[in-house]
């Protein structure tokens, strides 16, 4: 227990010292500032009143899970793994006493902090902006509430990812093949009707559903669902990289 605890704050420490980590979290808090002062302004100029109903922190939460955190996710899933299979570090990695399962948690754990971080910190931002700007905000508790939802679909993405980098061993390629798969998810669902309900990559902003259903069952079955896909990806993606020889 000790080694994987160990673990997991020698890969914490490791992704958060990256340029690529530091300058994506303050690109969230600069997306997640910058569009308050032209909601404000389109306040103030053009006397848009149906702009008071728009909680501000919600349009940040699904900018950021629709398309900014997927990207993100990838990058730094390209980054832990492919990246270091490039640049030799994987071995010194792998010839620690820990086991590759230990490690693959360790890692996986350490892309989810950076995602609670990247959520933290638009919801700082936004709340922040909306005060200071006098926007609309929803009720704080229920605000908190939807950035904390969304952690579950985005950690089911980020099993993805890990899992989808394991074919590759350059960072740049993971990343942009990445991109490609999901893009090409979203494509299916264009044009195969009720794909959207089944897959995981479409509950991204799941919150917007979970806190407006009020329905237990109905949200219940979604995260059994969304913890399905987290198990399967997770047990492949292992598979794999137990596989890789590096």
């Amino acid at each position: 227990m000790y080694i994987l605890v160990g673990n997991v704050l020698n890969e914490t420490q490791k992704l958060f010292l990256k340029k690529k980590t530091i300058v994506s979290l303050l690109l969230i808090a600069l997306i997640s500032f910058l569009p308050a002062f032209f909601i404000s302004s389109i306040k103030q100029k053009l006397i848009f009143i149906a702009m008071d109903s728009i909680d501000y922190p919600s349009i940040i939460l699904s900018i950021l899970t629709n398309l900014l955190l997927p990207l993100f996710i990838f990058m730094v899933s390209a980054e832990l793994f492919s990246g270091e299979v490039a640049d030799g570090t994987m071995k010194l990695v792998l010839i620690r006493p820990i086991s590759r399962l230990k490690v693959f948690i360790s890692k996986n754990i350490a892309i989810a902090f950076y995602i609670i971080s990247c959520l933290v910190m638009a919801l700082l931002v936004s709340i922040i902006s909306s005060m200071i700007l006098k926007l609309h905000i929803d009720h704080t508790l229920y605000v908190i509430s939807a950035y904390f939802v969304d952690v579950i679909p985005a950690v089911v993405f980020m099993v993805f990812a890990t899992f989808v980098v394991q074919f590759f061993k350059s960072s740049s390629t993971a990343l942009i093949s990445g991109i490609l798969v999901y893009i090409g998810i979203q494509i299916l669902t264009l044009f195969i009707s009720g794909l959207n309900n089944i897959l995981f990559s479409n509950y991204l902003n799941w919150s917007h559903e979970w806190l407006s259903s009020g329905t237990l069952l109905f949200n219940l079955n979604h995260f059994f669902m969304l913890l399905g896909y987290m198990i399967v990806f997770f047990i492949i993606g292992y598979y794999f990289f137990d596989k890789q020889e590096y």
